[in-house]
C-alpha cells in the first residue's frame, strides 16, 4: 500500500505526463490548423483537402491505382532524342503505359511508326491511325487516354485527380477548350487532350472510317478530331477549376504569367479568362511549348524543392 508522500508524487507525475500530451495535441492541432488539415481518402478525391509527400503535394494512392492513364506523345524522328526522349526521363514516368508515335521506328526511344507521312499537313491522318491503334492493341490497358505534343509537360498527379471525379465509361475528352466552328468546342492539342475509355470506343467503331462524320477535309488536328467527336457524341467536357482557370494551358508559364501574352489564346479560349486574374488554376494539368531543360525545372520545383508551407 502507497504511503500518501507516495501517493501525491504519483499524482503529480500523472499530472506532468497530462500536461505534456495535451501541449503535444494542441501543437498538433496548431499545426494542422494551419496547414489547412489532414488528408483523407474522401477529401482527396472530393478535390476540398491536400495529401503531402517531402513536402509537396500528392494524391491518394487509390486515385493513382484506379484512374489509369495510358499516355502517347505525338512525335517524329527528329525529336526523338532531342525532345520526346526527355518525357520518358520525367513526366512519362508517372503514366501508366507510355508510347511514342512517329512514322519511323526507334529503338532508344521505342516508338510505334505509323504508315503516314511527315507534316502539318498529316498529323490528322496521324492523329487518327495513332488512336485506332490505341484502341486495337492497348483498350483494356487504362481508363483514359492522354494525347500530348513532345514539348508538352503534363502533371500527372492534378490529371488523376481531376479524372478521379468523372465517369469513364461516358463519352467524355477534356482539355484546353477552344471556340471554333464547333458549337461545343473543341481541345487544343498542344495543351494535349485525354479520351475516356468509351470516347476512343466510340471513335474507333464509329468515325475512324466514317467519311460522313469525319470529312478528309484539311484542317488542324485538333479541330478536326472535335469535330469527329461532337459528330458522334462524345462531349467536349469542362475542365476550368471552380475559380474559372484553365487547367490545361497551351502556352509556356512565361506566357501566361505574370500576364498572358498570346493574342490567339484570348481570342479563341472558349470561355473569356477570369477578369482581374491572370493564369493559372492552382491545380494546373499541362503547359506546351517547353525546351527539354525547362522539363526538369519544373520536375526540380513539383517534386524536390521543399517548402513549409507555413502561410496557406
Amino acid at each position: 500500500m502507497l504511503k500518501p508522500k507516495q501517493i501525491n508524487i504519483a499524482a503529480i507525475w500523472k499530472n506532468v505526463l497530462c500536461l505534456i500530451i495535451g501541449f503535444t495535441i494542441g501543437l498538433y492541432a496548431t499545426f494542422v490548423w494551419l496547414n489547412n488539415g489532414l488528408p483523407t481518402a474522401n477529401s482527396i478525391k472530393s478535390g476540398s483537402k491536400r495529401s503531402i509527400y517531402n513536402g509537396n503535394i500528392s494524391i491518394d494512392q487509390d486515385v493513382h491505382n484506379n484512374t489509369r492513364i495510358l499516355c502517347w506523345i505525338l512525335t517524329q524522328p527528329e525529336n526523338h532524342l532531342t525532345k520526346a526522349i526527355h518525357i520518358r526521363h520525367t513526366w512519362g514516368r508517372k503514366c501508366n503505359k507510355l508510347l511514342f508515335i512517329s512514322s519511323q521506328e526507334d529503338s532508344a526511344l521505342q516508338t510505334i511508326a505509323l504508315p503516314i507521312m511527315e507534316g502539318r499537313q498529316h498529323l490528322w491522318e496521324k492523329t487518327k491511325l495513332a488512336l485506332k491503334y490505341i484502341y486495337d492493341n492497348h483498350f483494356n490497358d487504362a481508363d483514359w487516354f492522354l494525347k500530348a505534343d513532345d514539348d508538352t509537360y503534363v502533371i500527372m498527379e492534378n490529371l488523376r485527380l481531376f479524372l478521379s471525379t468523372h465517369p469513364l465509361n461516358e463519352p467524355l475528352y477534356f482539355g484546353c477548350k477552344l471556340q471554333q466552328h464547333i458549337k461545343q468546342g473543341y481541345m487544343s492539342g498542344g495543351a494535349g487532350y485525354v479520351l475516356s475509355q468509351k470516347a476512343l470506343e466510340k471513335f474507333a467503331t464509329e468515325a475512324f472510317d466514317n467519311k460522313i462524320v469525319c470529312s478528309r477535309e484539311y484542317r488542324a488536328e485538333d479541330l478536326q478530331l472535335g469535330m469527329c467527336l461532337e459528330n458522334i457524341g462524345v462531349v467536349a467536357g469542362e475542365s476550368r477549376d471552380a475559380d474559372g482557370m484553365e487547367r490545361f494551358i497551351p502556352l509556356a508559364p512565361h506566357d501566361v504569367m505574370p500576364t498572358i501574352r498570346s493574342d490567339w489564346y484570348a481570342k479563341l479560349v472558349y470561355h473569356e479568362p477570369t477578369k482581374n486574374v491572370s493564369c493559372c488554376s492552382t491545380t494546373a494539368i499541362s503547359f506546351h511549348y517547353l525546351i527539354p531543360e525547362e522539363f526538369y525545372v519544373i520536375e526540380y520545383l513539383l517534386y524536390k524543392l521543399k517548402s513549409l508551407n507555413l502561410y496557406n
